[in-house]
């Protein structure tokens, strides 16, 4: 179950205050916990997220491992690193060409080119 602000219509969370339980919104609208939907507002299992943060380290260490470059004679102007990613994106209108850019798998670094 859910609680809405009757004020601003934001979700309010539950919270603690002066040692009770009360929804709070983040406009400042207080209403007090409801005891008889107490049991709709129980934790039922709490869910641990297991997977530790990936660092930008090993996503270019990935990166090198698996992906090709597909351009020939690329040099980084950075780093001069050869293997390098590309990437095309739409940037501007529908009606006008995609932008393409080339990313260095080393440091980063993306250069556009074409239009």
């Amino acid at each position: 179950m859910v609680e809405f602000c009757p004020e601003c219509g934001s979700l309010m969370l539950p919270s603690k205050q002066d040692g009770k339980k009360v929804f709070k919104c983040k406009c400042g609208y207080i209403k007090p916990f409801s005891e008889e939907k107490s049991e709709a507002y129980k934790l039922r299992q709490k869910i641990k997220n297991e997977e530790k943060p990936i660092s930008t380290k090993e996503i270019l260490e990935w990166k090198e491992k698996n992906l090709q470059s597909a351009l020939k004679d690329f040099r980084c102007p950075n780093c001069g690193y050869d293997k390098c990613s590309l990437k095309t994106m739409q940037t501007r209108s529908a009606d006008e060409g995609m932008t393409h850019f080339i990313i260095c798998l080393k440091c980063g670094r993306m250069i556009k080119i074409g239009s």
